[in-house]
């Protein structure tokens, strides 16, 4: 340091020349760092976006991807397992049949059939449709069957169809219809609903259910009965 001051000192033509080298450094330096954590950013982006498939066997057609011999796929926290898949490579699309198998944060499916939308990643199950959905960290779950359910959003919202029935708290629920709201955490069954606590009944056109942690207990609305057994 000592000799370049002096070697400065010495020749002011010099003194701008070392000036102008130092500042060139510092300026590559900034932008060698500022593009490797763009390129850290855009790889991080780029695996958050990825989807890993692996099959025994492939088959590549004009517009679609048939897969066969057992099929695993692999986006960042959900598996999916089946039999036969195909997927639709302009939509991003995958029709997944035979021992549907998911496992996701939140629980785990199993059905016949699967559509599942890679991008969005909203998943419609059909025939069969096993639900294992996980409410809190404290174990207390909710056992689903039904023979429609379709999973979407951020918060693993869903919507289950035909001969719904819930097995949750030591109760069980049916319904027609259930949508459940994962950001209220509310669930509403409809249609020919039906309580069950032990020997006792409720029947409704309606029904509400707060799961959300601490929450106990539901409203019924539209033609209740009740039935209870008196000891």
């Amino acid at each position: 340091m000592k000799m370049i001051k002096n070697y400065m000192q010495g020749d002011p033509m010099k003194t701008t020349k070392i000036l102008s080298f130092i500042s060139l450094l510092l300026l590559f330096s900034i932008i060698t760092g500022s593009t490797y954590a763009q390129e850290e950013i855009s790889e991080a982006e780029a695996n958050q976006q990825a989807v890993y498939i692996d099959a025994e066997n492939l088959k590549y057609e004009e517009e679609k991807t048939i897969l066969g011999g057992g099929v695993t796929i692999r986006k960042n926290e959900t598996t999916i397992n089946a039999v036969d898949a195909e997927l639709i490579r302009e939509e991003q699309k995958m029709f997944l049949e035979n021992n549907i198998a998911v496992d996701y944060p939140d629980g785990k499916v199993f059905s016949d059939r699967l559509e599942a939308m890679l991008e969005t990643e909203e998943y419609i199950f059909t025939e069969n449709v096993r639900l294992e959905y996980d409410l809190s960290e404290e174990g207390k779950n909710m056992l689903l069957n039904s023979e429609y359910l379709r999973i979407f959003g951020d918060d693993k919202s869903f919507v289950a169809e035909d001969n719904v029935v819930i097995d949750y708290d030591n109760q069980k629920f049916r319904g027609e219809n259930a949508e459940y709201d994962g950001g209220t955490e509310l669930l509403v069954l409809t249609n020919n609903v039906e309580i069950e606590e032990g020997d006792d009944w409720v029947k409704s056109d309606k029904a509400t259910f707060n799961l959300a942690e601490g929450e106990e207990g539901y409203t019924a609305e539209g033609n209740v009965r009740i039935r209870m057994l008196l000891e």
